[in-house]
């Protein structure tokens, strides 16, 4: 129920649906989504505190993947119904 409740926000279904694609930084994301840095740092820990993504420093950036293939399937059933 609480990665259902995550994903009730269209930008992290979106966010969600890149991330599939592979390992994606926040900077990545602001320009593929069109949302600003804040924006996509709240939807990021709103997935994260859900175990939906994990996090890995690289340098100076930390990348976003997914954590649970149980989300590829719900992403993958939302956009298939799309």
């Amino acid at each position: 129920a609480e990665i259902l409740r995550a994903l009730a926000h269209q930008a992290r279904i979106r966010l969600l649906e890149r991330l599939i694609q592979g390992e994606c930084c926040v900077s990545e994301i602001e320009n593929c989504l069109g949302l600003s840095q804040p924006n996509v740092s709240q939807h990021l820990k709103v997935l994260k505190d859900v175990g939906a993504i994990r996090g890995t420093r690289k340098g100076t950036k930390i990348c976003y993947a997914i954590a649970d293939e149980r989300v590829e399937r719900v992403i993958a059933a939302i956009l298939e119904g799309a």
